[in-house]
């Protein structure tokens, strides 16, 4: 503002000056027109000529500020309307956040009934029906943004949602499906859809999900890994059920790759190796699995290959195969062979062979059974009861609930998670 008053008074202090040095200089102009004559002195003249057109201006500019006043008007009202409605738009986001039904479906009212921007307040309006319980709402508004270039995809994610709250698994996977192909690189749609999949039993589909997730970096790798061993030994596994022994050797050995120790695809892809009298490449890969994982069905694999009738034969090749560092679980596979075999001598070598702080429920239980078989009951009980205290054997365990489960399988039973279950 007082950039302005400066600017005028600077152009008046200008005109005065102007008409001060015109009025000082002599001369007389004269006028003739139509038979009349009129003589006045030159400052004179163009001092009201500057005058005239002074007042000229001024006139101008304030009929165009008279004709102008009313758009000026409704662009001011259209200009705080919007700014209301962005205001609505703004709260009802935070508020739709926040879990505030009441304030989300008002804001939304109010950003609908302001804005004229269908994308955003029908987005809103969306959320505000889902986060209220309105299905039927929220399906309508989240099928039109789905119709709509820009909202597109969060139309296809809403949808997405509505139909895994529905129980419409297929549903769902179709519009995570549709999503992806929208915003290929969106990390968190792939991660989801590599679970979808696995759980629709696509397990193909699944890998290739996995491999864009990894390329993106939505999946930490060491999951990746352990995601990628479970789908390729469940491929595995099911084209062993078809016969297709080929295929199914490919996608265990795809397995290893991705973890090589992943038990469940070594035990099978030995098996493949056995049927097809290729004995010594299962027996390599049983031997150096069971260096690094020592596991209950490696031995009774290996027992298969060695075809020996002597259990003390099959002792002493398992022997054989642990190093003097071997891990504990090594050692109660021997023991237990050893005990069932009348071994209690090489069985109580074993064990003695176990540091302290290696000691589980499986040690314990194996020192009561040895126990039993010398007719010492009481230690046998003593044993047993130390079992019950003791840190848990090794077993089949959910990194994500923690439940535990007699076998492998690829999906866990009480968290419906994928590929969580470890040999731990």
């Amino acid at each position: 503002m007082i950039f302005k008053v400066i600017w005028w008074s600077i152009k008046i202090i200008a005109v005065c000056l102007l008409v001060a040095i015109i009025s000082n200089q002599e001369g007389i102009s004269e006028i003739e027109w139509i038979g009349w004559k009129m003589e006045v002195p030159t400052s004179i003249l163009i001092g009201g000529l500057i005058i005239l057109i002074l007042i000229i201006l001024w006139i101008y500019n304030l009929w165009k500020i008279i004709l102008n006043l009313p758009s000026k008007i409704f662009r001011m009202i259209r200009e705080n309307r919007q700014k209301s409605g962005y205001n609505a738009l703004a709260y009802g986001l935070v508020a739709s956040s926040a879990g505030d039904v009441e304030s989300a479906q008002k804001y939304a009212a109010q950003a609908k009934r302001l804005l004229d921007n269908k994308e955003l307040t029908e987005m809103l309006s969306a959320h505000a029906a889902h986060l209220s319980g309105d299905k039927n709402a929220a399906l309508e508004y989240f099928n039109s943004l789905s119709e709509r270039k820009n909202t597109k995809f969060h139309g296809q994610l809403g949808l997405m949602r509505l139909a895994i709250e529905s129980n419409n698994h297929d549903e769902a996977l179709n519009r995570a499906r549709i999503a992806s192909n929208i915003q290929p690189r969106n990390p968190k749609l792939n991660s989801m859809l590599v679970m979808m999949e696995a759980k629709h039993k696509n397990y193909e589909k699944s890998i290739e999900a996995l491999q864009k997730a990894r390329r993106i970096g939505s999946i930490e790798e060491t999951r990746a890994q352990q995601l990628a061993a479970s789908l390729y030994t469940k491929i595995g596994l099911k084209k062993l059920e078809e016969n297709e022994l080929n295929e199914a050797e490919k996608s265990l050995s795809l397995a290893l790759r991705e973890k090589t120790d992943f038990i469940p695809a070594v035990i099978a892809l030995s098996k493949i190796f056995i049927g097809k009298e290729n004995q010594r490449k299962a027996l390599s890969l049983l031997s150096k699995t069971w260096k690094v994982q020592p596991h209950p069905e490696i031995a009774k694999t290996l027992k298969i290959i060695w075809k020996n009738e002597r259990s003390s034969s099959n002792i002493a090749n398992l022997i054989n195969l642990t190093d003097d560092n071997a891990k504990a679980q090594a050692r109660y596979i021997i023991a237990d062979e050893a005990i069932s075999a009348g071994l209690t001598g090489e069985a109580k070598d074993q064990l003695n062979k176990v540091l302290s702080e290696e000691y589980n429920a499986t040690y314990y239980q194996l020192k009561s059974r040895l126990a039993y078989k010398s007719d010492d009951k009481t230690t046998s009980n003593q044993e047993l009861e130390k079992a019950l205290n003791a840190p848990p054997s090794q077993r089949w365990g959910c990194s994500s609930c923690g439940i535990t489960a007699e076998t492998w399988e690829i999906r866990c039973n009480n968290c419906d998670k994928i590929g969580t279950l470890n040999w731990i």
